[in-house]
């Protein structure tokens, strides 16, 4: 009897640890798979059931373990709502699920806009436009309207207005929209919403810098132009600080910073072999005739170049080259520069 007994608790201990190792398996399974943000589009089609949902889920990287996500489905039973949403890593089932049973607005995804760093203004435009439905001109006519701008330098502490209305800048903006993969959730949105979007973003990204751009002897506006013309003259990050630093020297030597990358600008042109009649073009962003800041930003710039800039590299270098792998050639002197050139030059 008493064996008997034993073995009774022993099979009962057995299905309990059972149970509870299904509970612990089941509990875990479909919690997040990263407790890092990271945003994905889901797209859920008329007609689609949760299984179907699942593999898409899982083909996202959204499911920790799809046999438990199995589970809590056919438990759950959840009837979709058909859209396109944005949800996250850091997101458990039960919320995904929630998000997509409910059909929330505030997950919903109905366009995507990537402004990707060292962009232009132009360039910017184009993608709003193509994501707003319009031509490239309405847009850029709004960023340069005096009386928007206006509204923009009193809402946002970083946008001082007689710096983005000055009549010498090609566009105002340029340099202040922050370069970023936007999820727009509104079905219709307006210019207006997606330019906050791009700003609210840099304001985010300025504040943790504020203290230490007051201190660095810039005004915002300069400290974003040379921040821009540093983000399109790099190649690789750890060339950010110590290009910095060139500029930052040829600055104090009041000498010119003679960045081909703003001639390129003021021709509103791409490309690497600047000419010698390129370099006299009349403009104030070209910095070979004109000795300090160019009048603005000439690009969009990254978080890691504005960090970059603000612990600039201190050296003797007045010079820089890049070689056609993009690795860059560091001068002291004139002289030394012009042998860079003359071994390296590629182009």
């Amino acid at each position: 009897m008493k064996k008997v007994t034993k073995i009774a608790i022993t099979i009962i201990l057995v299905i309990v640890i059972a149970l509870a190792g299904s509970v612990l398996f089941y509990k875990t399974g479909i919690q997040a798979v990263s407790n890092k943000s990271k945003n994905v589009i889901v797209e859920v089609k008329k007609g689609t059931n949760a299984s179907t949902v699942l593999n898409e889920l899982d083909a996202k990287g959204l499911l920790k373990n799809k046999i438990a996500a199995k589970l809590y489905v056919r438990v759950e039973k959840p009837e979709l709502k058909s859209n396109s949403y944005r949800l996250n890593t850091n997101m458990d089932l039960k919320k995904i699920f929630k998000i997509l049973s409910t059909g929330d607005k505030k997950y919903i995804a109905n366009g995507v806009l990537t402004i990707t760093e060292g962009e232009t203004i132009p360039q910017i435009a184009s993608k709003v436009a193509k994501l707003l439905k319009t031509d490239k001109t309405t847009i850029l006519n709004q960023w340069k309207d005096t009386n928007y701008l206006k509204t923009l330098a009193a809402k946002y502490w970083f946008i001082n207005e007689a710096d983005i209305t000055n009549p010498s800048l090609l566009y105002p903006l340029e340099g202040y929209l922050y370069p970023e993969t936007y999820y727009i959730n509104a079905s219709k949105p307006t210019l207006d919403e997606i330019t906050t979007k791009m700003l609210d973003t840099m304001d985010q990204h300025l504040s943790v810098y504020k203290d230490q751009i007051a201190k660095s002897g810039f005004t915002m506006h300069q400290f974003l132009t040379l921040s821009s013309i540093v983000e399109k003259e790099t190649l690789y990050e750890k060339d950010i600080s110590p290009i910095a630093g060139v500029f930052i020297n040829r600055l104090n030597k009041n000498m010119p910073l003679g960045s081909d990358i703003t001639v390129n600008y003021a021709l509103g042109r791409t490309g690497v072999k600047v000419t010698s009649e390129m370099l006299k073009t009349p403009s104030p962003y070209n910095t070979y005739i004109n000795k300090g800041l160019p009048v603005g930003p000439v690009a969009s710039v990254q978080d890691k170049t504005i960090k970059g800039v603000l612990n600039y590299t201190k050296s003797d270098y007045l010079y820089f080259f890049a070689k056609k792998d993009g690795t860059v050639v560091y001068s002291k002197t004139y002289q030394e520069h012009q042998e860079a050139i003359k071994k390296y030059k590629w182009y």
